[in-house]
């Protein structure tokens, strides 16, 4: 496999593996294994019959929630993982702190240019362009996000969160708010007062592309798991919306 390799330690069945600089392509100890099977010949692989496996926990629990959010009337999206510098950051009342987005290199467009570290931009943009639609428009979102994380070997991780938007007349604040407590609700966690980390409760924030005094984070056995709140009409305009909104954001792999 043309790389250099030796016994790693006495007694144990494992091998300390080199890779030159000349093999970009190796990431994992997977694409080592991947050498040694094209050098042994995948026709002389022993064939078996795979055993059944179960969907992953957290699939399971995203398509629970997306069940539930749609028995509320919500419609389901699908926005693209990329997005521009300017959608993730700037059109959201936020600031580059260069320590938390993945940077695509040489993007061949520049509504691609880094991979999305929250639901917002995705979901803003899909109303912006359906603002015609009748009203209200209830949209909602389960998908992954990117941040940058120095303890994973690629240097990043995925976080699956779930997005919820409400725009009409009126900023439907009061419906997402529900929202959150149905969801609460079906995960089996009770409300409990400030500090009690036995349920969850909220805490006002200050985040800005959510209007101020009207928004509030979500508190989950003592970490902070989630916002809501009403959309800034800056950050609306920044996006060609007219009517108000309203947008929940959660991180669901805290439920597992």
């Amino acid at each position: 496999m043309q790389l250099h390799a030796e016994k790693a330690g006495s007694g144990e069945a494992k091998i300390s593996v080199s890779v030159p600089p000349t093999r970009s392509d190796i990431l994992h100890p997977c694409d080592v294994m991947e050498d040694v099977a094209i050098a042994y010949g995948y026709n002389n692989i022993p064939k078996r019959t795979l055993s059944s496996l179960k969907p992953l926990p957290l699939n399971q629990l995203s398509d629970l929630i997306r069940y539930e959010i749609a028995m509320n009337g919500f419609t389901e999206v699908l926005t693209w993982i990329l997005c521009s510098k300017k959608e993730n950051f700037e059109m959201l009342n936020r600031k580059d702190d260069k320590s938390t987005a993945v940077i695509i290199g040489n993007p061949r467009s520049s509504d691609f240019e880094v991979v999305r570290t929250s639901l917002m931009p995705g979901m803003l943009k899909t109303v912006g362009h359906n603002k015609d639609h009748p009203k209200p428009i209830k949209i909602y979102e389960v998908g992954d996000v990117v941040l940058l994380d120095e303890k994973k070997d690629v240097g990043a991780s995925n976080r699956r969160l779930l997005g919820a938007l409400y725009c009409g007349a009126n900023s439907g604040f009061e419906l997402i708010h529900s929202l959150v407590d149905r969801i609460m609700e079906v995960m089996g966690t009770p409300f409990v007062p400030v500090g009690d980390k036995s349920g969850y409760f909220i805490e006002l924030s200050n985040e800005p592309e959510f209007l101020s005094g009207r928004q509030a984070k979500i508190i989950y056995k003592g970490g902070h798991i989630g916002i809501f709140g009403i959309v800034h009409p800056e950050v609306l305009n920044n996006f060609d919306i007219p009517d108000p909104c309203s947008f929940l954001e959660l991180d669901i792999e805290s439920f597992l």
